[in-house]
């Protein structure tokens, strides 16, 4: 039977200890590579494509395109399975590995393509919608792919998901009462010394797409009042989210808190 400790005691201490499974924080850093790109989109059932210019990044773990004429990046799980991106300069074999890591098709294209952005067909003539129709019609088709794939539950290491990890900067550690002294009584006597006691609350996390933890379960629980602050304090975190070849994704993450009382 759980001994109850009440979060009264002035002189509490608490230590908060992360239990990622086979994570850590995201630490140095190395600087994004740019690379002109075009971006290359099948229209519908059509052969013709929809040709875009973009800016593909690459950062220290995934990479991203920006659109030319769109606010918010493009990761490669919310293109179509014939998509691809083409650049016509010189790629070192470090920047195509990443790319390829980042779940991005690259081809090299023989000359610089102009008058970008702009619908061809890849059959003779074949006749293909106008140029608003076919960026209308590929946009509802990639919110589509990141809403449905954002509408998912992942977990870290499957389907190439990096978890979501805590930023440092807001997990602040509580400091015990410093004006917090022995209790003694009226005939100077000592009162009875604290009772000290070490324990800790396991959570699974629910962190959203904005790195939000938005739901707590325990797992492993120490009594209601412990919990209930574990879950409190979490709660307060920010963290960077799980991601899927960069797209950000809802995931479950576990999470220790230990508390020393003293």
């Amino acid at each position: 039977m759980a001994t109850t400790h009440s979060l009264s005691n002035s002189a509490l201490l608490f230590a908060l200890t992360i239990g990622f499974s086979a994570t850590t924080f995201f630490g140095g850093s190395k600087a994004n590579t740019e690379v002109s790109v075009s971006v290359h989109s099948k229209v519908g059932a059509r052969p013709c494509e929809l040709v875009q210019r973009g800016l593909l990044v690459i950062a220290k773990q995934y990479a991203w395109v920006q659109i030319e004429g769109q606010k918010s990046e493009t990761y490669s799980p919310e293109l179509g399975p014939s998509d691809y991106l083409s650049a016509s300069a010189p790629i070192s074999g470090g920047v195509a590995k990443d790319v390829h890591k980042s779940g991005f098709e690259l081809r090299a294209e023989p000359q610089t393509l102009a008058d970008l952005p702009k619908v061809r067909a890849l059959q003779g003539d074949a006749p293909c919608t106008n140029l608003q129709d076919a960026i209308t019609e590929v946009e509802q088709a990639r919110e589509h792919r990141r809403t449905e794939l954002q509408g998912k539950l992942y977990t870290a290491g499957a389907n190439d998901v990096v978890p979501a990890i805590a930023l440092k900067e807001t997990i602040e550690t509580p400091k015990p009462d410093q004006s917090a002294t022995p209790n003694t009584s009226s005939h100077g006597k000592s009162a009875k010394p604290r009772e000290t006691f070490r324990g800790t609350v396991g959570l699974l996390v629910l962190i959203d797409i904005e790195g939000k933890a938005k739901q707590s379960k325990v797992v492993r629980s120490l009594n209601p009042e412990l919990d209930k602050k574990a879950a409190e304090e979490v709660a307060r975190w920010k963290f960077a989210p799980a991601r899927r070849k960069g797209l950000p994704v809802p995931s479950v993450i576990p999470i220790d808190i230990t508390f020393d009382l003293h």
